[in-house]
């Protein structure tokens, strides 16, 4: 059977730099060809999308789509953080999604999991409100 050689390529380079460089944040597959075009010029969205696909098949990204929008967000897992609980604040008004740990919702989880024998995925747990620049009002 033959195997897939991984290869880097420049966009790939590019496209893991940014995520990196974002790692707090959820952005879009738009998101990054914008970015990637304002620094290493023209990309195309396919481009884009192959390239997540590759990482998020060697674990490097995880792909998360949050609701009924069909937008899919992108985020970097940094390898230290791998099997921690990270749970997701979702903005109604501007769609910003932003990563968070708490111990607080931690103890909610467990307590779930010991009183109702239930297993919350926090990978998947997300809370929907508005966030910090859409209740200022900007």
């Amino acid at each position: 059977m033959l195997r897939q050689a991984h290869y880097n390529t420049k966009n790939g380079q590019a496209i893991i730099s940014y995520l990196m460089s974002a790692k707090d944040t959820f952005v879009t597959a738009a998101q990054i060809a914008e970015h990637i075009k304002k620094i290493n010029g023209d990309i195309s969205r396919p481009t884009v999308y192959r390239q997540l696909e590759k990482l998020v098949s060697e674990g490097k990204v995880r792909k998360y789509i949050f609701d009924d929008s069909s937008v899919t967000y992108f985020h970097y897992v940094d390898p230290e953080e791998h099997n921690q609980d990270f749970y997701h604040l979702k903005c109604e008004i501007c769609n910003e999604v932003i990563c968070f740990e708490c111990d607080e919702v931690s103890d909610v989880s467990r307590h779930i999991s010991d009183t109702h024998a239930f297993q919350v995925n926090g990978s998947k747990t997300v809370f929907y409100g508005k966030c910090k620049m859409c209740l200022q009002g900007h």
